[in-house]
């Protein structure tokens, strides 16, 4: 089997460098060859150097590419036209890979011949500084999380379409067979993320495409990274432009030119009239925080359902 794996990064040159440290932690199964493939996109500090440092080593052989056009889905959809290997596998720069990754892809690929789409756990990195409002799931959650975290369990599962939406897994832990690219094609490069906005969305519909072609996602949770925490995940404003960034994303691919049709459903407008008023006079700070994300969410949605992908 032979594993091309995938890194996209843009100025992020010290994550990256711990991305990579982990990845030479990594057992390598003996019938399977690893490929590495690290596209710089259009970066300016120094992670063309932190790529050359990993070129050389045994594990793994290492394609060092660049991408001028800024934008993750450029970059991306450069490596899988580059890649050798049958198997594409995605991480993201600022995640730390388990060092049984490898060998959760290849028992999954080989015990599961009739998946051509995997997904595994993504887990932050807490180590014990992160305020504690980040682990509230009861009273004030605050989604999309500050850290991202995709965590279905212990048990292989089925992702499947919902009756309201779809629930899938981002691109920073997927597994995709090459040959599926060839027949539905690539990751939109009209969407997903500019060097470091939140908007996302290449792989909401690179999935919602597959899954309409009558592809199936098997969820392995042995395939595991972890999300690096920064103190930047913490700020009241990253936050909120998360919440209204992904929101609008989400909304552009899902329910898409039905929603449209009548324009914008009334009640959205009442939701944003409601959070605006509990955040303005919430003097518990956990709840303020809480309703501004939820505003932040819901004039995301207004704006996705207004403009929405072609």
């Amino acid at each position: 089997m032979h594993v091309s794996i995938i890194i996209c990064t843009h100025n992020r040159a010290k994550l990256l460098r711990e991305a990579l440290l982990s990845l030479l932690d990594m057992d390598v199964p003996e019938d399977c060859a690893a490929e590495l493939i690290v596209v710089d996109n259009a970066s300016t500090d120094a992670t063309p150097s932190v790529i050359d440092e990993f070129s050389g080593r045994e594990k793994f052989h290492l394609k060092h590419l660049f991408e001028s056009r800024l934008g993750k889905t450029f970059a991306l959809n450069k490596a899988i036209c580059t890649a050798s290997g049958d198997i594409i596998a995605l991480i993201d720069d600022d995640h730390i890979i388990s060092k049984g990754y490898l060998e959760a892809i290849c028992e999954a690929i080989q015990k599961s011949p009739s998946y051509n789409i995997f997904c595994g756990r993504v887990l932050p990195d807490w180590d014990g500084t992160e305020p504690q409002w980040v682990h509230d799931n009861t009273r004030y959650p605050i989604r999309p999380f500050p850290v991202p975290c995709f965590d279905l369990g212990h048990t292989k599962i089925e992702i499947e379409m919902e009756k309201d939406g779809m629930f899938i897994p981002g691109a920073g832990n997927l597994v995709i067979r090459k040959e599926l690219f060839q027949r539905i094609g690539y990751f939109s490069e009209q969407v997903g993320p500019r060097g470091h906005n939140l908007s996302g969305g290449e792989d909401i519909e690179f999935l919602r495409r597959a899954l309409k072609n009558g592809e199936r996602i098997l969820y392995v949770p042995d395939i595991l990274q972890h999300h690096q925490v920064n103190q930047i995940n913490f700020t009241i404003l990253y936050i909120i432009k998360k919440a209204y960034q992904r929101s609008m994303a989400s909304y552009r691919f899902l329910r898409l030119q039905e929603s449209c049709r009548d324009g914008i459903p009334k009640y959205l407008f009442r939701q944003t009239a409601e959070r605006f008023l509990k955040a303005l006079f919430s003097i518990n700070m956990d709840a303020r925080r809480y309703y501004l994300v939820r505003l932040a969410a819901v004039i995301g949605e207004i704006v996705g359902r207004y403009k929405p992908s072609n």
